[in-house]
This record gives C-alpha cells, sequence and structure tokens, in this order.
C-alpha cells in the first residue's frame, strides 16, 4: 500500500452517511472493543479528513481545476502552481512532462466553442424581420417561453398574463400576430403549439402531396402510431404504397424543431488515465498536466512556527494549515487509488488494449475491490466520471465494468444485447419476431436469457413491438 493510503485508508469512506455513530459501529466491525472512547474520540477527528478525501476521490477531473481554485481563496494556507509552470517532482505532484503538456494543449484546442443556441438564432433571424418596435416585444416574450424542443405549449393566457407583466401593449390579436411572425422563422416547426402544428409548419403548401400529409397528420396519425395501416389506407382511399410513400414523406419531417439549432456543443472530456503501449507492455499512469498543483503555502507555515505570532493568529493558521494539508493529502490519495485501480483494471481488460474495445471481459466493482482490498464504494467513486485515453480512443472507466448476461459469464451485457439487436434486425417485417421467439433463437445458440430480458433490451434499443413492426405487403 502507498504512502497516502497509509496516511488514510479508502475504506474509511465508509463512514460518509453516518457521522460520529457510524464511526462507533465501523470501529466494533473492525474489533475495536478496548478503549472504545479513546477510539471514538479519534474516529470524529478524523472524520473531516475522511469525508474531505471522499469529496475529492469522486470529483470528475474537470471540476477537480475549479475545487482546488476555490480552496486556495478560502485558505490562505495553500499555494496555488498554474499547470503549465514547470515543477519538480514531489510528494504532492509529478513534474509535467512536454509530452503531457502538449496533450493538454491539444485538448484544449479541440474544445468545441459554446454555441448561442435556438433563442440566440432567431433573435438573429428577427433582427432581419421587418416588424413594429411593439411586435417584436411580444415575439420576443414568446421566444423565452419555447421548451428545449421548439414548442410554443404556454397557454394562450398564460402568455397574455406574461406579457401584460412585462408592460407590453396589446391582446389576443397582437399575441396571435406575434406567434404568426414566429412560425416564419427558421427553422420551419419552431413556434407549434403542439407536435402536430409544428409538423404541419414544416410542410410546403405548393407540395402536390400537401392535402393528403396534412390529412395524415390531422386525422389519422393515431391509427398510424398504433400501425393500423390497413385502416389507414382504407380511410384515406389509398393503396399500401401509396401509404408508405406518405409516410416516408413524414419520417423527412424534424419532431423537434428547435434542437437543429440548439446548443449542441457536447461537455468536455479530459482523460486522467493514460493508458499506451511502452516496451514491456501497456503501461497505466495518471495525468494531472491540465491541472493545478496545490502545496501548502511557506510563509503560513514560518508564521505558525514562529514563537513572534500572536497565540490567536498561530492557532487560527494552525486550523488553516491543517485543513490544507488535508486536501494536498486527499488529493495524492487520489492519484494514488485512481492509479492502483486503473491498472487492476487493465489488466483484467487486457484484451481490449490488444484488439479493441469490443473485446470487454465482464467485470465486477466488488471483484475489483476485492482483489485491492478496498471497499466497493472506494472503486465507485474513484471511476466516476473519469476517462481514460486507450489506443483505442478515449474510453469512460465505468464502460470498463460490463456486467455479465444471461447464464455465461463470459458474455457481456453489451454483447448479448448487441446479439439481440442483430436478431430483429434480420427478421422477416412481414412476420416479426416475437420476444419467446428470440429467446429461443438465442438458447439454440447456447445463450439462455429470460423473456422479460429480451423486451428489456428491445425496449432499450428503441425496437417496437412486434405487432408495430410489421411491415404490410
Amino acid at each position: 500500500m502507498g504512502r497516502a493510503e497509509s496516511t488514510l485508508n479508502p475504506d474509511l469512506c465508509l463512514v460518509d452517511t453516518g457521522g460520529p455513530r457510524a464511526c462507533v459501529g465501523f470501529a466494533m466491525a473492525l474489533g475495536f472493543h478496548q478503549n472504545m472512547r479513546q477510539g471514538l474520540r479519534q474516529d470524529m477527528l478524523l472524520l473531516p479528513k475522511m469525508l474531505q478525501a471522499v469529496e475529492i476521490l469522486q470529483i470528475p477531473t474537470l471540476e477537480l481545476d475549479r475545487y482546488l481554485r476555490e480552496a486556495v481563496q478560502e485558505n490562505e494556507a495553500l499555494h496555488l502552481e498554474e499547470p503549465h509552470s514547470e515543477l519538480e517532482s514531489g510528494p504532492y505532484g509529478p513534474r509535467r512532462t512536454a509530452e503531457d503538456s502538449a496533450r493538454f494543449d491539444a485538448w484544449l484546442e479541440n474544445q468545441p466553442e459554446p454555441e448561442g443556441g435556438l433563442v440566440a438564432h432567431l433573435e438573429a433571424e428577427l433582427a432581419l424581420t421587418e416588424v413594429t418596435p411593439e411586435l417584436e416585444g411580444w415575439v420576443r416574450l414568446l421566444l423565452g417561453a419555447l421548451d428545449e424542443r421548439g414548442l410554443l405549449e404556454v397557454p394562450d393566457d398564460v402568455l397574455l398574463e406574461f406579457a401584460h407583466e412585462e408592460g407590453l401593449v396589446g391582446d389576443e390579436e397582437m399575441l396571435g400576430r406575434a406567434i404568426g411572425v414566429l412560425q416564419s422563422l427558421e427553422p420551419r416547426g419552431v413556434g407549434g403549439r403542439n407536435l402536430v402544428e409544428a409538423l404541419l409548419l414544416q410542410l410546403d403548401p405548393a407540395d402536390p402531396d400537401y392535402a393528403e400529409l396534412c390529412a395524415l397528420l390531422e386525422k389519422h396519425l393515431d391509427e398510424v402510431v398504433k400501425n393500423k395501416l390497413p385502416q389507414v389506407a382504407r380511410e384515406m382511399q389509398i393503396d399500401q404504397e401509396r401509404l408508405q410513400e406518405l409516410l416516408g414523406r413524414l419520417r423527412e419531417l424534424e419532431l423537434s424543431p428547435g434542437r437543429s439549432v440548439a446548443a449542441t456543443s457536447p461537455r468536455p472530456i479530459r482523460p486522467e488515465v493514460i493508458v499506451e503501449e511502452g516496451t514491456n507492455g501497456f503501461e497505466v499512469r495518471i495525468d494531472g498536466s491540465g491541472l493545478p498543483t496545490v502545496r501548502l503555502d511557506e510563509d503560513v507555515k514560518a508564521l505558525v512556527k514562529d514563537p513572534r505570532t500572536d497565540v490567536d493568529v498561530r492557532r487560527y493558521l494552525r486550523n488553516k494549515l491543517d485543513r490544507a494539508r488535508w486536501i494536498v493529502d486527499a488529493l495524492e490519495q487520489r492519484r494514488t487509488t485512481l492509479l492502483r485501480i486503473a491498472t487492476h483494471v487493465f489488466e483484467r481488460q487486457k484484451a481490449c488494449l490488444e484488439k479493441g474495445l469490443d473485446h470487454l471481459v465482464p467485470l465486477r466493482l466488488t471483484e475489483v475491490a476485492e482483489a485491492l482490498d478496498i471497499h466497493v464504494s472506494t472503486v465507485s467513486r474513484a471511476v466516476a466520471e473519469k476517462y481514460a485515453e486507450t489506443p483505442w480512443g478515449t474510453i469512460a472507466l465505468r464502460e470498463l465494468f460490463p456486467a455479465p448476461a444471461g447464464t455465461d459469464d463470459d458474455t457481456t451485457r453489451d454483447s448479448l444485447q448487441e446479439a439481440v439487436k442483430a436478431i430483429f434486425a434480420g427478421e422477416d417485417p412481414t412476420r416479426p419476431l416475437s420476444d419467446d421467439e428470440v429467446v429461443k433463437l438465442l438458447v439454440r445458440d447456447g445463450v439462455k436469457i429470460a423473456r422479460r430480458t429480451v423486451a428489456k433490451y428491445r425496449r432499450e434499443l428503441g425496437i417496437p413491438s412486434s405487432y408495430r413492426r410489421r411491415k404490410y405487403a
């Protein structure tokens, strides 16, 4: 066990749910039956330090930067070094290599620029539209009432109430004109009062199919959703081929028109674990090159040791210094714990490093915890929202723990789900398979699985029931 872990055992994370009472139970569980009062007092003194370690262990990599900067602002006993400065190797952080700095610079350059989103896009559109200042105020009010899909489902009476609270002059007529302006903006469909209207707004009245497409949306949408296509064809007095052609046109429409221009910048990812192939196989290390390094402030340490310092000031600074040391120790513990867990996990998942990420084997958090002699909650916190850079790309550490599926411990949940997906993909669309039939096909291939599991996977894959999947000749 490394220095940091001997200083602060990650298993002590167990006490974070019960306070001092949990300390008593924890001590008894470990067999500390003698000197219970003294042990309890020590546990209670350790509790803030243990909670500090728990908090820092589970902080995602990108949020750790902000956490450390805020900690330095609140505690004068901490000193912060910016990530690009060259630091010597020490107990609280390794020296950053030129390769690490280059990787961090490349990561910064590849981060997507934030986009303005739907409202900003529509405001730009509105600026090019000739409307009176009064009407423009009403349209801007409506922009703030759009949902994430770009629909305007807020009732008219509520919109009028909002308008009057904002001091806008006008009534239902002005509201109707504002809605008309909003619905004339791009993308088409924005401002629809419901899903059907949003789809209708996307249709072109000059289209030869316009009347039939409107009829499908306004009169037969429920039957289409329930796959009652023969009934729809009879009521519209068209054949199945024509109906399928019209449905194909409807599938081209956008169910959420606002999302096409909504802010789509993904949450940035910066791997903290680096896995590279070296001369002796794959090597795992922790990359902290993009994070600031915090140390104990030497001036504060000197003031605490100086007998000329006022007693109250020394007491205050000693408390700050203790809390600063907790953070520094917890950071080292975080690095050590994450390295131990990542190293063990990639040893177990060596096949995925050699052959690709689709060669993961089933692995449980409890297996890693038992192998490393730490608590499963420590493993869970350590891998949460952490990422690894591998020869096959960046992967979330959580994805390295695929659960076994069926009765075969060598079959992962993902691989079994892919098998279910492949069976449905190869079915006859005029005679779609039932869940029971899929179970029989898998059993024939040596995989035992329950029907409810197949049904669960089918729903997760977005595959409708056999009744709704049926294609009519």
